[in-house]
Parts: structure tokens; C-alpha cells; sequence
């Protein structure tokens, strides 16, 4: 249940969309044109004796009107003399156009979304006109009788809610939920001003009294439509600024999303506070009986949690408001697990967190900037899913986390790598607890668990890539043993899959998630070649240190040479150019400068311009920087660390060499 604090929030005053001018004589109909950024809003003031035409943007009224609404006709509705309340023909032709209005909205909808929203509320203008058109003369025509029953509806719920389905569906962020919400509001404002008896009131609205209960008001799809509309809107105003850098301000365009997304969570207050109060309502009232449609239910929540955690450049304040949504969705389900009917002894709670609802909260923590505590709350919650998972929950069945929501917790982790750069000493510990969920990711999929985790391509990368940005003096032994267990992995379930074609086996035992690609054999030569001087001191170093320091780089280096022979053997991936071009540069940086090392580097370049090219021509590269033809896998990039590396005189002898191949190949 709510705490007393949101108990306490009033109905937020906003203009509805449709208002009433006070007139001595009869009612009078509002329509309101289309809003545009550049366009204000215009109201026009028709009395009921002249036409009701709206003028607004060009629309076709016979695509959704049988009879034009600006001009009533007695087919339409018929005269004073002819219309009676038992009128069946006249219904069925009301009946006949409010659905020819929605099939016109809904098709406006599925084929130009950017324009939809305006034609669809220049729509539900018109059809508001001529509603009033009917309850003026109904009334007129009921008082000279002594029967009485209800006038024909042109206006329902469905027919609010696909102008408001229009605006959430139009992408336009912020001005698109304004106008959602002012819809939800100008529903509530028909039910809400026939109880105010303040002398300023309309005509109007007195005239609509007798038939309140006809009218449309708020319904579950009202409010999910709208906070849908202002969730969509945080995320799309947010992605209109920058990112966030390191130690800047929080940008304008984040604030605007932030913004929207306090607006999608006072909805569902608003939505929750009703609910209650209509259950209370039947509590003291038994005609008022009691109707759970207005509820929130999961779905509404998430839509909340949706604009918390995809906030472009998300702060700890956004991570927190998500965390605080969760909260209230576990409250309220221990609160109505108890009253909630069950279903072979399930029950069935309209309000569950399930595995989107936790995947939202830690996407949310997982992209927190400003904050070192993001990727350990995510961790955090990742384990709470597991451990919940393992114990079970009240409508018994399970809150498993899948590929993904490791995925956004590792990548938090290594992306707080990235950003911290050389030398913090804390980067190595991230890069581990990345490994760590590696490891666990691995261990559940030995278990088989349904639905299945295991570890991807994608979850090794993000293990491989927080090494490499670590810096760290043991980043190239730890990639190298993720390479090689992915290459294992792959290997495995290609074997898998070999008996599986000889009729030995499950299909549903192995799949082929795990296959390395060059860029991942690259990642671990690039690991190498730039783990010089990590981990040494800065002072004068003597003759043991430096020896020492001379081992331990050639060690590095026979691991970037062990991964260049596994990927030369490997059979689902080839050599590039950056892989030679890698291996280079770890000759010079990690072995001394002798003619053992120049002769090393020669046989790289050999074996570069002999191995075939795999890369497909990209016409974004310029040419000069591209492999010329019958060059293998020798591009600018290689040559230049091939300069870099060899005396002038070794440097020219092996590039004629190279020219030489190449024009014979070429040919």
C-alpha cells in the first residue's frame, strides 16, 4: 500500500483538454486545434444554433463520419419532432460512425505515426461537438416526454484512448506526453466538474449532468497509455544532450529526461491513489461495487522503471527512484498476496517484480554516472535475483536472471575500468570480479537450469576487455586464459553438435553461442604489446631488476606469440592486418633491441604479406590505408610499425621484398 507521504499528493492541476465557456443562454461545444511547438493553442466558441465546424488542419471527415458532424442532419440525428428516445435506427447509425472514427484513428496510427496524433484529436473534436449536439437536443426532446432513456454515445473510452495511443506512438518525447496526459486529465474533468458547484462553473457543464455516467472517463489503458508516453518521453528528451564526461555537470537534456520521468511515476501514483480510493469506496458503499481493472499491475510498473533506468547518462539519483519502484511493487504484493484469489495454490497477484522488473533496476545502477557504487548495487541485486530464484517466491515460479542481466552488470564493471585509465590499483579487482561472474556464468550451465544460462561470445569479450583496460601486469596471462576457454568452449559444442548429426545426443543440450572472432585473438595481442613498464617502479632500477624486468616481458611476449599460433590454427577465424601489426609492436616493445628481435620482426612481416586477406573493402577507409592488392594482410598501419621497428637499411631491403611479392601476386 502507498505511505501516508504519496497518500498525501493532490491532484495535480492541469488544463483540460477540452474547456467550457459560461454562456446565459445554452450550452456551448470548445474544440481545440492540433498543438504545434510553433502553433498555440486556439479554442473556438460555437454556440449550438450555428455550425460546429472546427477549423483545424485539412481533414477528411466522410473517412470517418457518415454525416459531417459541423453540419447535423436529420438522418444524423434527427429533429425535435423525430427524435425520439427509442430511436433504434438512429443508435445503430451513431453506433456505425463512432466505429468508423476509430478504424480512421487506428489506421492513422499504423501508417503515418508523425501526423496521427493531430488528425486523431481533430477527430475526437468533431465527434465531441456533435456529442454535445445530441445530449442539447436529447434533453430538449426528453423533457416533453414522459419516457426517458439513454441518447446515443459517440465517444467512448476506446475512442480517448487511440488519441491517446496516437500521441505515445508519435515519438515527439515531451510534447507528445503533455498532450497524453491532458487527454487523461480532460476525462477525469468530465466527472470531476459536474460535482463543483462554484457559481463560476459552465453551462456546459450543467448541461452534461444528466448524462455523467454516459461519458468516457480514465480506464487502465488511459493511464498505461500515458505513463507509457511519459517514459518514452525521458528517454527520447535525454538522448538529445551529450554524454556525461568524466566529472562534468549533469547535461540540460539529461535534467529534461529525469524530469519525464517524475512525471511517468506521479501517474501511477495518481493511478494507485485512485484505485485505493474506490476500494474504500466499496468498503462504505455497497452500491459502489468494487473493480480491480483500475489497479496497477506489473506492466504499469515497469513502464516507470523503463524511463528510470534508459535515462541517457543516468545518475544516481535516476538508479535510486527506480530502486524505490521496486520496493513499492514488493510491498504491495506481500499486501496483496493475502487477498489475492489463487489458482491451484498460485496466487495471483496482479503486482509480481519479474525478470524485466529487476533487469530495469540493474540497467539502471549499471549506467549510474558520477558513482563508483553502480556496478557493485547491480552485483548486488543480481545476486538477490539468484537467491530468490533458488528459495522461490509465494506465486511459485522462479525470477531467473538470463545472459543479459550479467551482461549489463559486467559491462558496468569494466566500463568503470575504462574510465579510470592506468595506475589505480583497483582496476585489477574490477577486472576479477568481471572473471568472477565469467566463472558463475560457466557453473550455471553446467546445472542445466531452465530457462538455460550460459556464457556467450559476448560475455568473454566484456572479460577480455576489462583485462586489456586494466593495465595490469597480469592483464595478458589473465586474457590469455579466457581466450583459450572460449576457444575450448567452442570447440566442445562444435563437437557436440558433430554427434549430435550422427544421432548421439540432445539438441537441446549445446548450441553454438562461444565462437572466437580475430578481434578477440587482437585484444590479447594489443594486451601485450602495451604491458611495458606496467607494474615497475619509477626510480633508478639495478642490474637484478632490470634482468628481471627483461624475463618477465619476454614471458609476455611468448603469450602474444602463443595467441598468434592459435589463431593461425584456428579454423573459424583468420590473421588481419591489426593482428601483424599487434605483433609488431609487442616485438619492440618487449624484447630488447637486438638483431634477434629485427629478425623477428621480418619473419611477422613475411608471414603478414603471405597470409591471405579476409577483410572485405570498406569504402569509409580511405584507399592509401587500405591492403593494396596481392599485399595479404599488410596495410599502412603494418607498415608503419615495420619502420618503427627496423634500421633504415633493413627497413628498405624488406620493403622491396614485400613490393616485389606483391606486384607478382597482383598480376
Amino acid at each position: 500500500m502507498l505511505s501516508a507521504a504519496t497518500r498525501s499528493i493532490g491532484r495535480r492541476c492541469c488544463r483540460p483538454w477540452a474547456a467550457s465557456v459560461p454562456s446565459t443562454t445554452a450550452a456551448v461545444g470548445i474544440a481545440v486545434t492540433p498543438f504545434t511547438p510553433s502553433i498555440p493553442i486556439i479554442i473556438t466558441v460555437v454556440s449550438p444554433t450555428s455550425s460546429r465546424a472546427l477549423s483545424t488542419i485539412g481533414f477528411d471527415a466522410a473517412a470517418y463520419f457518415s454525416n459531417s458532424p459541423s453540419t447535423p442532419t436529420t438522418a444524423a440525428v434527427g429533429t425535435t419532432n423525430n427524435l425520439a428516445p427509442t430511436t433504434s435506427s438512429v443508435s445503430l447509425e451513431h453506433q456505425l460512425s463512432r466505429q468508423q472514427a476509430e478504424e480512421q484513428m487506428t489506421h492513422w496510427i499504423e501508417n503515418n505515426p508523425l501526423i496521427a496524433p493531430y488528425k486523431a484529436e481533430e477527430c475526437l473534436a468533431k465527434v465531441w461537438v456533435a456529442q454535445q449536439e445530441i445530449f442539447d437536443e436529447w434533453a430538449a426532446s426528453s423533457s416533453s416526454s414522459s419516457s426517458y432513456s439513454s441518447p446515443p454515445i459517440l465517444i467512448t473510452n476506446d475512442t480517448v484512448n487511440l488519441c491517446i495511443k496516437a500521441w505515445c506512438h508519435s515519438k515527439k518525447g515531451q510534447i507528445a506526453a503533455e498532450r497524453a496526459e491532458r487527454l487523461l486529465n480532460w476525462m477525469e474533468s468530465l466527472h470531476t466538474t459536474t460535482n463543483n458547484t462554484d457559481t463560476s462553473s459552465s453551462s456546459s457543464s450543467s448541461s452534461l449532468y444528466p448524462f455523467t455516467s454516459l461519458l468516457p472517463q480514465p480506464n487502465y489503458q488511459s493511464y498505461a497509455l500515458a505513463i507509457d508516453a511519459w517514459s518514452q518521453a525521458a528517454v527520447i528528451e535525454s538522448s538529445k544532450g551529450s554524454a556525461i564526461a568524466a566529472g562534468a555537470a549533469i547535461p540540460d537534456a539529461t535534467n529534461v529526461g529525469f524530469n519525464c520521468a517524475k512525471r511517468a511515476e506521479d501517474l501511477l501514483m495518481r493511478m494507485q491513489a485512485k484505485h485505493e480510493e474506490l476500494q474504500r469506496l466499496s468498503e462504505t458503499n455497497r452500491d459502489c461495487p468494487y473493480n480491480s481493472e483500475l489497479q496497477p499491475d506489473t506492466n504499469v510498473f515497469n513502464k516507470v522503471l523503463m524511463g528510470w533506468s534508459h535515462i541517457r547518462g543516468g545518475t544516481k539519483a535516476s538508479a535510486i527512484r527506480a530502486m524505490r519502484i521496486l520496493d513499492l511493487m514488493q510491498e504491495l504484493h506481500h499486501h496483496q498476496s493475502s487477498d489475492a484469489p489463487s489458482w491451484q495454490g498460485i496466487g495471483l497477484s496482479k503486482i509480481q517484480p519479474n525478470l524485466h522488473t529487476y533487469k530495469c533496476v540493474i540497467y539502471a545502477w549499471g549506467h549510474a554516472s558520477h558513482t563508483l557504487e553502480g556496478p557493485d548495487r547491480a552485483e548486488e541485486i543480481l545476486r538477490h535475483m539468484l537467491s530468490i530464484s533458488k528459495a522461490g517466491n509465494n506465486l511459485g515460479k522462479e525470477v531467473l536472471p538470463d545472459e543479459e542481466c550479467f551482461h549489463i552488470v559486467m559491462k558496468a564493471h569494466a566500463e568503470l575500468v575504462r574510465r579510470r585509465g592506468k595506475g589505480d590499483i583497483s582496476n585489477a579487482e574490477r577486472a576479477r570480479q568481471v572473471t568472477d561472474l565469467l566463472n558463475w556464468m560457466e557453473l550455471l550451465a553446467l546445472r542445466r537450469t531452465k530457462p538455460k544460462i550460459e556464457p556467450t561470445t559476448e560475455s568473454y569479450r566484456i572479460a577480455l576487455s576489462a583485462w586489456a583496460w586494466s593495465h595490469h601486469i597480469d592483464a595478458p596471462k589473465q586474457g590469455e586464459e579466457i581466450l583459450f576457454r572460449m576457444i575450448r568452449t567452442c570447440e566442445l559444442n562444435r563437437n557436440k553438435m558433430r554427434d549430435i548429426e550422427k544421432g548421439l545426443g540432445s539438441k537441446d543440450s549445446v548450441t553454438l553461442a562461444v565462437t572466437p572472432e580475430t578481434k578477440d585473438f587482437n585484444t590479447v595481442i594489443n594486451c601485450c604489446s602495451f604491458a611495458r613498464g606496467v607494474g615497475l617502479p619509477k626510480d633508478e632500477l639495478d642490474d637484478d631488476i632490470k634482468l628481471n624486468q627483461q624475463l618477465a616481458l619476454k614471458e609476455i611476449y611468448s603469450v602474444a606469440e602463443g595467441v598468434l599460433d592459435a589463431l593461425l590454427s584456428f579454423p573459424y577465424a583468420q590473421p588481419d592486418s591489426a593482428t601483424f601489426a599487434g605483433m609488431i609492436r609487442a616485438c619492440v616493445n618487449l624484447l630488447p633491441n637486438t638483431e634477434e628481435r629485427d629478425v623477428r620482426v621480418i619473419d611477422i612481416f613475411r608471414l603478414a604479406y603471405r597470409s591471405p586477406n579476409s577483410a572485405v573493402k570498406s569504402l569509409l577507409i580511405p584507399e592509401r590505408l587500405q591492403v593494396p592488392p596481392g599485399g595479404g594482410c599488410v596495410d599502412a598501419n603494418v607498415l608503419r610499425q615495420l619502420r618503427h621497428a627496423l634500421p633504415t637499411d633493413e627497413y628498405i631491403r624488406v620493403r622491396e621484398e614485400f613490393e616485389e611479392h606483391r606486384h607478382k601476386n597482383s598480376m
